[in-house]
């Protein structure tokens, strides 16, 4: 079934440097929105997804692949790992602002191909809003809202 992609949008008062680095790191967006996420930082690299705050204590984990790494520019990549492959192919952009700060925008195109695949899409949709909102707020007022749950040490 073809879907329109996902898309959501922030603005983060930062320099672009910054928000990238808190983005793109080897330590994934653990201050703020994964436990134990991995990135290795190269096209071809690996991206282990980690939650376990977000998911009530249960460990929820996942698997992706960099596609392209553009500095302060492009964060691409492929995750929603099945068998036959990955169902979501996700595009992070980043822009300076004439407003001092930073724009970030995340596409996610999402295969759906069963019933439970739409139900993948939904969380996702409702899912990146959650993230680039949390990731807003740490960078600019470093306000962390996940319960660590001492689930994460």
């Amino acid at each position: 079934m073809k879907v329109p992609p996902i898309e959501a949008v922030v603005h983060i008062q930062a320099p672009i440097e910054r928000v990238w680095k808190v983005f793109v790191n080897e330590n994934g967006w653990d201050g703020w929105f994964t436990d134990g996420m991995r990135m290795e930082l190269k096209p071809g690299g690996k991206i282990r997804f980690r939650w376990i705050r977000k998911t009530f204590g249960e460990e929820v984990t996942d698997n992706g692949v960099i596609v392209s790494l553009k500095e302060n520019q492009i964060f691409e990549f492929l995750w929603n790992e099945f068998e036959d492959g990955y169902r979501s192919h996700v595009t992070m952009n980043f822009f300076e602002s004439s407003m001092n700060g930073t724009w970030v925008r995340v596409t996610d195109e999402v295969m759906v191909l069963t019933p439970k695949d739409m139900e993948i899409l939904l969380q996702c949709a409702v899912g990146w809003g959650e993230m680039l909102t949390l990731a807003k707020l740490w960078i600019e007022k470093g306000i962390y809202l996940l319960s660590d749950m001492g689930c994460c040490e």
